[in-house]
């Protein structure tokens, strides 16, 4: 069985030099002392980030991208199957001084609550759309009514003046 991390130094492992490696399909739990940055070297990986009152934020990153975590955050790590048995996922972590960090990366900043409003403006036009509905169906049926009242009334006058009974 093969070791989870990959430290900088383990021989044999192609990713760059600095970086700590994890096995596709395989996760890490991830608990910053300080704010720092994590960012992908290499691969592709599943990340999901909570911090306290704060709701957990997904996210996929990719080569290159990054994420400040803040401290007493919660990360978990999941690397991705590559295609084509590509190498394994490698990462840096770089620890910001405080002034540096902004209070929480953009993504759960700005993308997470915009998201959210997109999810709450769709279900908002939704529900303004069935209630016109409704609403165009009650005036048809308020214009329809007087008229079907007076052919049902004008069909049982004219079946009582030939005699005729029903049921």
């Amino acid at each position: 069985m093969h070791d989870v991390i990959f430290p900088p130094s383990a021989p044999g492992l192609a990713r760059p030099a600095g970086s700590w490696g994890l096995l596709p399909g395989r996760a890490l739990s991830l608990q910053p002392r300080s704010r720092g940055r994590l960012t992908l070297v290499q691969g592709r990986a599943w990340l999901t980030v909570s911090a306290a009152g704060q709701a957990s934020t997904d996210m996929v990153l990719h080569a290159g991208e990054g994420v400040v975590l803040p401290v007493r955050s919660h990360a978990v790590l999941e690397a991705w199957p590559q295609p084509g048995g590509a190498p394994v996922l490698a990462w840096q972590w770089a620890a910001l001084p405080a002034a540096a960090v902004a209070p929480l990366d953009w993504r759960q900043a700005v993308a997470a609550p915009a998201r959210d409003l997109g999810l709450a403006g769709r279900a908002w036009l939704q529900a303004a759309g069935r209630l016109a509905r409704g609403l165009l169906g009650l005036a048809a049926w308020a214009l329809v009514r007087p008229w079907a009242a007076w052919r049902a009334d004008r069909g049982a006058a004219r079946s009582a003046a030939w005699g005729l009974r029903s049921g």
